[in-house]
């Protein structure tokens, strides 16, 4: 594959296309924009049925989605040659060994899928300290080390708790008993020591969301609800402390409402990173709230009387939107579910217009905690209900340009093997969430290539991305041409959380 700059008339005809593309896509942006129009959002059914019902779903690192299925079993849906995941299959990944649910996950640097704890194991409601790790390339599991004991638990339990991947290849995890937190070190498979939070507040059942300068924030739920406060704190990767902002004592500015209640049995909805930089908390009731990290400061956002995402899912869209799925609030875990939308531009949440009833009759059947969002390399938004029958939600335009990962370079290193660099090819975000333990950040590069003659196209396997942060900066990832690709010429995009770069063009020999 030969360098993008290269000097031939290849290289030049692609620059030339290029920058056309890039002027109508940007006189396409603008009149949007000033405008106000947009296409037409739509659902579309998946085509395929999930054979083993559906569940906790991660993007794999080659564009693949790996979906949890009727108990211990996984299953994988890939995108048609032509990158539709409407038209997409489906197929039997080898099982964990055991059922989980309710459990941290992450995909991790090396392209594997990692898996910590379990408020349910083989349906039982028991609290596990096991994790396994799963490898895409051999579709096998294999166990890593448990959870340690603590005081409260000397078993080592861990579920109903969130955690988060860092650079360093480490993973933040959270306690369901007490106010520790620890680090697990991916490649020795070994825990650190306690890590205190700054207030008296375990993390059970809380959401947690990592920042633009790679902290990680949370409501520190149990606190806030039994002082009647406003209470928060940061995760700093670089000093591995919490540090305290929260409004009661004076180290964050504003104020936070009520994000839940002992009557919402102390759940919590999703958070995102919007692309403004705020952070956005869904509380399990009605009452949202807002973060700045530039002014230090809470404040109240937007409320959605009678509706609460307790454990529910929700998406960032490349527009900016945010969906999320609720019930009502005068029952925890209650049907029917609905899907609303968040508008920042506005800061309105309002009912998602176009549902369809074949969608709608399925979402009246559940409460809002069996939903899981995802956002796939297409823009699309993929939405689970535990149903074999998954929906696509194509969203409305545009994106905004500034918000787009950079390709700045693409180095051969032989034998199909490449390394690209740019900007903020994370996204923005991690694109999609949940109330706590559903856990499926997709902030890493997706690498898409399509032929620019027949159409087909490619998804690479990823690894490596030079680190875990969200938001701008510069970064690189490697990737590997996929087993048999044709030779020609090949537009390569890059993908974070749901955002395209513009493409550039390259050629396989």
């Amino acid at each position: 594959m030969e360098n993008r700059l290269g000097n031939s008339v290849h290289a030049w005809a692609d620059a030339v296309r290029l920058r056309i593309l890039r002027r109508i896509l940007l006189i396409f942006t603008l009149l949007a924009a000033s405008s106000g129009a947009s296409y037409a959002a739509s659902w579309t059914p998946v085509t395929n049925l999930a054979p083993a019902g559906s569940g906790t779903m991660l993007l794999l690192s080659d564009g693949r989605v790996m979906m949890q299925g009727n108990g211990a079993q996984w299953q994988i849906l890939s995108p048609n040659a032509l990158g539709s995941y409407i038209a997409g299959t489906f197929s039997l990944a080898a099982p964990t060994s055991v059922a989980r649910l309710y459990f941290a996950s992450h995909v991790l640097r090396d392209g594997r899928v990692w898996v910590l704890g379990g408020e349910y194991v083989n349906g039982n409601p028991t609290w596990t300290n096991t994790g396994e790790v799963y490898n895409p390339l051999t579709n096998s599991w294999s166990p890593i080390a448990p959870y340690p004991p603590q005081p409260e638990c000397p078993s080592g339990c861990f579920g109903d708790d969130p955690s988060m991947l860092l650079n360093g290849d480490k993973i933040l995890a959270g306690n369901l008993a007490n106010n520790t937190s620890r680090l697990y070190d991916i490649a020795t498979n070994t825990w650190g020591p306690p890590i205190n939070k700054v207030n008296n507040d375990r993390s059970d059942e809380e959401t947690w969301v990592k920042m633009g300068n790679g902290r990680v924030l949370t409501y520190d739920l149990f606190q806030s609800i039994a002082a009647g406060g406003s209470y928060a704190e940061t995760f700093n990767p670089a000093t591995n402390t919490w540090v305290d902002i929260s409004p009661s004592n004076g180290t964050a500015n504003g104020t936070i409402p009520q994000l839940s209640s002992a009557f919402l049995g102390y759940e919590m909805g999703p958070a995102f990173r919007l692309q403004d930089g705020r952070i956005f908390q869904i509380g399990a009731n009605e009452n949202t709230a807002f973060y700045n990290p530039t002014t230090n400061t809470w404040s109240a956002g937007p409320s959605n009387p009678g509706w609460g995402a307790y454990d529910a899912a929700a998406a960032i869209l490349p527009n900016g939107h945010v969906i999320f799925a609720a019930s009502p609030t005068s029952r925890l875990f209650s049907t029917p579910t609905h899907l609303f939308e968040f508008n920042p531009g506005t800061n309105t949440i309002t009912p998602l217009p176009g549902v369809p009833a074949a969608l709608q009759n399925q979402l009246d059947q559940i409460p809002c905690y069996i939903t899981r969002m995802l956002m796939l390399p297409t823009g699309q938004l993929l939405l689970t209900d535990g149903f074999n029958q998954l929906w696509i939600y194509t969203p409305d335009g545009p994106v905004n340009p500034a918000m787009r990962p950079v390709v700045n370079q693409i180095i051969n290193n032989g034998g199909g093997s490449f390394t690209l660099g740019g900007q903020q090819l994370n996204g923005q975000s991690a694109g999609s969430s949940y109330g706590d333990d559903a856990e499926s950040d997709e902030n890493y590069p997706i690498i898409r290539l399509t032929n620019t003659v027949t159409g087909l196209v490619y998804y690479t396997r990823s690894t490596n991305w030079s680190h875990t942060d969200v938001g701008p900066g510069p970064e690189t990832v490697n990737f590997n041409t996929p087993a048999g690709l044709p030779s020609g010429r090949y537009s390569v995009v890059a993908v974070g959380a749901g955002i395209p770069s513009f493409p550039v063009f390259t050629s396989v020999p």
